[in-house]
């Protein structure tokens, strides 16, 4: 074989490679959503969005969900915008079906066939799920239609192979709620479906959406990211651990991720968001799972 053949298919091979490693769309499932939203509670669907949500989606400016750029996260994987999801047509999510909605918010795959990994919930239960598309259904002026462009999106080359190497969540029909009185299987619902393990984890690539605690360095903190001046950041240690939240009591956890202050009154400043609509029944069962967690020796 002459060296320019070789070449060839290397080349060639790499550029096989690439386009695999970079597919970023995917076909439209065939979903069979129908759920009864004569049951849906819109006010729960609006404290479940702006918390699940409206962390990207929230515009503080307009005071609706019209998308902002993901600041927070590394400038190599390009420019990160989330999208408008208010109801306008065009702009937003006004020609989504219900079907689709719950599509992309289970799987990732958006309406044009599209991979949003950060959308991703796949554990989220069908009550949540139905209040949610309730909700994003409703006259509340925060999901009112809005022409408002937040951006493009642009990844980077390394962005599109991150992403590319991303796969879609499968989607479950059936998924019941832990009930508050299963402490752990309530608290892990909550940290699953917030996503506290996304950031608090060892790196976003090493997360397992589907079993959370299968993420590499679960709940250890040491994840590389940016605040608002762009300086790099790493999440500290949320495992029962000297070096994580060992010492700390339900209390302190509670004004941390209510008030934004920790155990030793620091501020806790972006890109960490707070959760003032948590319920202490909610705080509480959180506090108790991370507890219960294997320990993590890590001091970010």
């Amino acid at each position: 074989m002459t060296n320019s053949i070789r070449n060839t298919l290397i080349v060639t091979a790499l550029s096989l490679a690439f386009a695999t490693a970079c597919k970023m769309t995917y076909d439209a499932l065939a979903i069979d959503y129908n759920p009864d939203f004569a049951r849906a509670d819109v006010a729960e669907g609006k404290r479940l969005t702006t918390m699940m949500c409206g962390v990207c989606h929230f515009d503080q400016k307009t005071g609706q969900l019209t998308g902002v750029q993901m600041v927070d996260v590394p400038k190599v994987l390009g420019t990160i915008i989330a999208s408008n999801i208010t109801q306008h047509e065009e702009k937003g999510i006004g020609k989504y079906t219900d079907a689709e909605l719950a599509q992309v918010i289970r799987t990732g795959i958006a309406r044009d066939g599209r991979l949003i990994p950060f959308m991703q919930k796949p554990n989220l239960a069908d009550d949540d799920l139905r209040d949610i598309i309730a909700f994003l259904r409703s006259d509340d002026p925060m999901v009112k239609a809005s022409d408002i462009e937040p951006g493009e999106t642009k990844y980077s080359r390394v962005g599109k192979m991150a992403i590319g190497s991303e796969k879609p969540t499968p989607w479950k029909h059936g998924i019941q709620k832990p009930g508050s009185s299963d402490k752990l299987a309530y608290g892990k619902y909550l940290i699953d479906n917030l996503a506290c393990y996304d950031c608090h984890s060892k790196s976003f690539a090493k997360v397992d959406k589907v079993d959370i605690e299968k993420s590499k360095g679960f709940m250890g903190g040491g994840n590389k990211m940016l605040n608002k001046l762009g300086e790099k950041v790493l999440t500290p240690n949320l495992t029962p651990h000297e070096t994580g939240i060992k010492d700390w009591t339900e209390a302190d956890f509670a004004r941390a991720i209510t008030q934004g202050f920790t155990k030793g009154n620091k501020v806790i400043a972006y890109p960490m968001p707070l959760y003032p609509d948590l319920n202490p029944t909610e705080i509480s069962a959180m506090f108790a799972y991370l507890q219960s967690i294997p320990a993590i020796k890590n001091q970010p």
